[in-house]
């Protein structure tokens, strides 16, 4: 084959073929054109396979064939997919770092161009996309921040409008690309990719606004900051200037931070790590009121380099206190809801006229981590979780636990009560998956007190989910489900003895375990009250069908597999559904309350029978909040689902709830009938005396005596004393009442819920008198 016939791809092969020999393979070949198409130069890119190191040539024809060498373009070089520009001169044009990250957004769609490496920004030829918007994704390095300033500059320069990619906001790795963005997005569309988010240009200071400043008198010197970091340049005693002091890397004091009272001052501190990374902490001015040491801590964690040294410490601090700063944000001390703005441990998502950041002395452990796209998840996630009820209900629960604020819900949780390997922690995997990474969101209740406030705290207004309900201590069990329903942690002394404000918070909280509530805390002899059960609403993980808690499988054969396809899916996307549906919901929060009352409403109508008990319909409504929060993400296109298959799912599982509840009728007098019962059946013929007997008798520990009425069946007459025995965990007078109407106890004439029939050898002596009632139906 002549020179003249060969590809590109030949000639690569035969000019690298040193490079070849020595190891490396060839990797890509990029073509570069002109706006007609024609072929300008190819430029070759190989790698080592051991050592990374990467052999990078430019080749163009050159007479007969193929020549390696240095290009030279007197009038710039040539962007990358000239043609394609030319062929679409009205779309918007997305400029990466480099020939891969090209080509990798144009197979997802977008028009993208290059003008090579991190350096090559001033070599190229602009001008094709004179006029046009323009949109930069650099790499996530500091090479990429100069390239993107750079075409920045030359884009402005001919008049483009230019947007700027946010890579800090989009959880890359440390250089991470455009590439490294779509290999962990594979379902992105050209809409995904163009509705990332932008970094917001600076506004230009108004004439009377005057820029901040780069330094500041203080100390018979000055603090100076620059990119190379925070310096300190003092005098000597004839008041020379001295060399800087370097104090720490680039830190911005850009606001003050107060609450809503005009306390818990503060300074909302940025940086960028060395891999680049951007961080931000509200830090309470009250912790630099000693040596600073609990400052230099959280902001080394999280990146900065401090100079060591007493003197640059104590810099450092005097820096932070007196930087002067005019722009003020609000700070608060929880997560979640602040009128219209719901706050995350990273930004703010609403509109409230000023910024709003949470402010806390340590950073915390966060929460929320979004990985691929909502397309994504729902084409993965949430389709194989439709047909399935218990899977929808969970995923269901997830979105509800920012709207019970908005509809004024009370906290609750639910329990998904069954086997082992029945499904239930796929369940609680999904659920997780809208929020963030499946492992890391999902917490265990093997947790103290202390642990679980904790825990509901970074949940305000979300949804904590927690596995393996038995590994929590049975003595406790029942006190953490109140504690986490009734949103209100210990009250605690501060260290002056007065009183410390409590946390407090609202959620919903999904559960799952081999055993329930009740059974787990008869282990260490507890009984459940139903103030607990209904705020810890137990559902039967197994769904019906023979496959545990799944009723559909879709194209899997066997449960097991398709349990393992819904936790790959829920560990490759995750999160971004939970940041689309902040965005709606705030968006429409003052739309919402009343869609969502509504809905509550409808379904406790539709689903709970006419006599059920106050506590049925409390328990409803949260299963009602469940149910609208399906239907609305259904609605704003997050699942996929067909409309109705959210609340048919959770009526599903109320109706499960309801079974295992025992009914509609109040819990705790069911609970009432089965313990005055059990006390009969165990006593009945040893505790009691016959009341017409008269011979002598010899009862042990007596509780009173018995008679038999007209029909020939026995009555038991018990004392007032043995009475609270008998009724015992309940208040005295509502139990008596409570038996009464039921007909278990014969009131006396005079309208008490006792009589004072005559005993022999005692006279007139006041009793309960039980009748045979208590045998009777199954109360």
């Amino acid at each position: 084959m002549s020179q003249a016939q060969e590809t590109p791809k030949d000639a690569a092969r035969r000019l690298a073929a040193s490079a070849i020999r020595k190891g490396y393979k060839p990797q890509a070949l990029h073509e570069y054109a002109d706006q007609t198409g024609a072929p300008i130069y190819w430029r070759i890119r190989l790698k080592h396979p051991d050592t990374d190191e990467k052999w990078i040539r430019p080749m163009r024809r050159d007479g007969e064939g193929f020549a390696l060498g240095e290009l030279e373009f007197p009038e710039g070089k040539p962007l990358y997919r000239l043609h394609n520009l030319a062929q679409h001169p009205g779309e918007e044009v997305m400029v990466t770092e480099g020939e891969w990250c090209a080509d990798a957004l144009a197979k997802a769609g977008i028009l993208a161009t290059t003008s090579g490496a991190a350096d090559s920004a001033g070599k190229a030829d602009w001008s094709p996309l004179a006029g046009r918007s323009v949109t930069i994704w650099p790499d996530q390095d500091e090479a990429g921040n100069r390239y993107a300033e750079a075409v920045k500059c030359a884009l402005e320069g001919i008049g483009c409008t230019v947007r700027l990619i946010d890579v800090q906001a989009l959880n890359l790795p440390p250089k991470g690309d455009a590439v490294d963005w779509l290999e962990a997005h594979p379902g992105a569309t050209a809409a995904d990719i163009l509705a990332l988010p932008t970094v917001t240009p600076r506004e230009e200071p108004r004439d009377d606004e005057p820029e901040l400043p780069d330094h500041f008198q203080y100390g018979g010197g000055r603090f100076e900051v620059s990119a190379q970091g925070v310096f300190h340049i003092g005098t000597d005693k004839d008041g020379n200037e001295l060399s800087p002091r370097w104090i720490s890397s680039r830190l911005d004091v850009t606001a003050k931070t107060r609450d809503s009272g005009s306390k818990a001052w503060g300074r909302l501190l940025e940086w960028r790590d060395d891999d680049g990374i951007l961080h931000r902490w509200a830090m309470p001015m009250e912790m630099l009121q000693g040596d600073g040491g609990e400052v230099r801590r959280e902001l080394a964690n999280q990146g900065l380099s401090i100079a060591p040294g007493r003197a640059a410490r104590e810099l450092l601090a005097s820096f932070l206190q007196v930087w002067p700063v005019e722009d003020r944000a609000r700070c608060v001390d929880r997560l979640g809801w602040h009128g219209d703005v719901f706050v995350t441990p990273s930004e703010s998502k609403g509109d409230s006229g000023e910024i709003v950041v949470f402010q806390n002395a340590h950073s915390i452990e966060p929460a929320l981590a979004e990985k691929g796209s909502v397309s994504a998840w729902r084409d993965t996630v949430a389709r194989l979780a439709a047909g399935n009820s218990r899977l929808t209900f969970a995923l269901s629960v997830a979105f509800a636990g920012p709207l019970a604020d908005i509809a004024g819900e009370d906290s609750g949780g639910f329990h998904l009560r069954g086997i082992s390997s029945s499904g239930k922690s796929t369940a609680l995997y999904l659920a997780s998956s809208v929020w963030g990474d499946p492992v890391a969101y999902r917490r265990l209740w093997r947790a103290t007190a202390n642990g679980l406030e904790g825990l509901a705290a970074l949940h305000n207004d979300g949804v904590l989910i927690l596995d393996e309900l038995a590994q929590i201590d049975a003595r406790e069990a029942g006190e953490a489900a109140y504690l986490l329903a009734n949103g209100q942690g210990k009250a605690r002394a501060s260290r002056t003895g007065t009183a410390r404000q409590s946390a407090r918070w609202r959620l919903l909280f999904l559960s799952a375990g081999e055993i329930g509530l009740a059974q787990h805390m008869s282990e260490a002899g507890k009984t459940t009250r139903a103030g607990q059960e209904i705020r810890l609403a137990e559902i039967e993980s197994d769904a019906g069908a023979g496959i545990g808690a799944f009723e559909t499988l879709h194209e899997y054969g066997a449960p097991a597999a398709f349990a393992l396809a819904l936790k790959d899916a829920a560990l490759v996307t995750h999160g971004a559904a939970g940041v689309e549906w902040l965005r709606h919901i705030v968006a429409d929060r003052s739309r919402l309350a009343d869609l969502i009352r509504t809905g509550i409403a409808d379904f406790v109508t539709e689903s709970t029978p006419k006599d059920a008990a106050g506590q049925v319909f409390r328990v409803a409504r949260r299963f009602g909040l469940v149910a609208v929060a399906g239907e609305l993400a259904t609605h704003y296109g997050l699942t996929g689902w067909k409309d109705g298959d959210a609340s048919e799912a959770v009526k599903k599982c109320f109706i499960s709830w309801l079974e295992a509840f025992g009914g509609t009728g109040n819990r705790e007098d069911r609970a009432l009938f089965a313990q005055v019962r059990a006390f009969f059946e165990a006593h009945g013929a040893s505790r009691f005396e016959d009341v017409n007997s008269t011979r002598e008798q010899r009862v042990m520990n007596r509780a009173g005596f018995y008679r038999f009425d007209d029909e020939g069946q026995r009555e038991f007459l018990v004392l007032t004393e043995a009475f609270k025995e008998v009724t015992h965990g309940f208040e005295v007078k509502a139990a008596a009442r409570i038996l009464a109407d039921a007909g278990w106890i014969e009131p006396g004439k005079d309208g008490k819920t006792s009589q004072k029939p005559r005993i022999p050898g005692m006279g007139p002596t006041r009793c309960y008198v039980f009748t045979s009632k208590i045998w009777e139906g199954d109360e």
